[in-house]
């Protein structure tokens, strides 16, 4: 079986400082309400940021969550960087294995998201899936650090 290749490249920009994008990126609660389109769902099963440590999570639709997903954290610069590896599976298939990176870097007016999957798949299809999923995620973490402005307000 040929695996493909791509690079996804994602930028945003965020009314947030850099620690509070950081703090949204960190935290497994804040990830399962912003990491998912809308009519998905993210459960964690075990959550351990730190530097090798491993996030254990399944994701897909509310009564089938099917996907399961093993993230290995790599290196974490506090409002820096988080690059992380990341195996998604659905059963005993792989469907993809990535190298991801976060980086955070002040603006101006808030903070700027540059996100870099080196994506490997077998199949052609996960590309797209990826890079929706992960579009949808970044646009709705202009909520989630929205809702923390509110509450700190």
């Amino acid at each position: 079986m040929t695996l493909l290749h791509e690079t996804l490249t994602f930028e945003r920009d965020y009314d947030a400082s850099p620690a509070r994008l950081f703090a949204a990126l960190a935290d497994p609660r804040s990830r399962a309400r912003w990491a998912v389109p809308e009519g998905a769902r993210l459960v964690y099963d075990a959550a351990d940021f730190r530097v090798g440590g491993i996030d254990l999570c399944r994701c897909g639709a509310p009564d089938d969550l099917r996907y399961h997903v093993e993230n290995r954290y790599l290196a974490i610069e506090p409002s820096e960087r988080i690059v992380l590896s990341e195996t998604v599976r659905e059963g005993d298939r792989i469907l993809s294995h990535s190298l991801n990176s976060f980086e955070i870097a002040a603006t101006a007016t808030g903070v700027r998201l540059n996100l870099t999957i080196q994506l490997a798949a077998p199949e052609p299809g996960m590309a797209a899936g990826v890079r929706h999923g992960h579009s949808a995620a970044l646009d709705n973490l202009v909520d989630e650090l929205a809702l923390h402005a509110l509450e700190n307000a």
